[in-house]
Formats: C-alpha cells, structure tokens, sequence
C-alpha cells in the first residue's frame, strides 16, 4: 500500500494555490503545484510515480482546464480529477461532464466541501462518528 497520496494541484493564483496546499498537504499526502495545464503536463510527464488526484482550475493561461482534462483522457489518466472554478458555466460543466471529471466544485468553494470530495474519492475513512443509543441514566 502506498504510504501518501500524491495530489497535483493546477491553479493559476498563488494564494489559491498555498490554500489548498495548507489543506490537503500533510503526513498523508504530497502536494506538487503547476500554475497552468501546460506546465501540468510536464510535470506528470516528468513524475516517478503517477498522481493520485488533479485538481484544476479552469480559466488559466497558455492551456484551460478543459483542454488539460482532454490531454489526461488521451493519456488514459487513472487518477480522481477535481474541477474547483468560477467559470463553470453550463457548456463547461456538460463538456466536464462529457469528459468524465470525478467532481466540480464552485469557487468561492467549501473547505469542508473538497476536504469531504477529496475524502470520497480516495476512500478515505472518515473520522468515526457513534451517536449514543439512549441517555445514560442519571441516578438521582
């Protein structure tokens, strides 16, 4: 079993980008940024061992996210794919969906929401949650 969770990040904002480093990096996972789907691609070209998970933006310079999920399905990509833009506007949404994308998520985006998205795309256990099955009697 592969000990971290290899996460690359495509994000054309350094603040958007050190955020979701701050969230999802950690013991378990290991983050790699690219600002751009062209610079994406180099790096998984380059990578020892394939990502896990690649979560793009949409509007970036030199090559958008959809023209980067295109390139990973020529590729024959294994890995979750998480869409996290303002941009998604009906068209991008139905050629994401055509493209068979894991998740979408809207910005200004939910942490609890891709912490939960990132959760269930890997199979991550959540945390346990038991809910008592009657009060406990109080002796009075």
């Amino acid at each position: 079993m592969k000990d971290r969770l290899r996460i690359l990040t495509v994000e054309d904002e350094p603040a958007v980008t050190h955020m979701l480093a701050l969230l999802l990096g950690g013991p378990g996972a290991k983050i790699t940024n690219a600002c751009d789907g062209w610079m994406a691609l180099m790096k998984i070209g380059a990578a020892a061992e394939p990502f896990d998970v690649i979560i793009t933006d949409h509007r970036m310079p030199r090559m958008n996210g959809l023209d980067l999920v295109r390139r990973l399905r020529v590729r024959q990509f294994t890995g979750k794919i998480i869409v996290l833009s303002a941009y998604l506007t009906k068209e991008n949404i139905q050629a994401y969906e055509e493209l068979e994308v894991d998740m979408m998520l809207a910005k200004p985006f939910d942490v609890g929401e891709l912490q939960l998205a990132m959760d269930l795309l890997t199979k991550k256990p959540s945390a346990p949650f038991t809910a008592p099955l009657a009060a406990p009697a109080v002796n009075g």
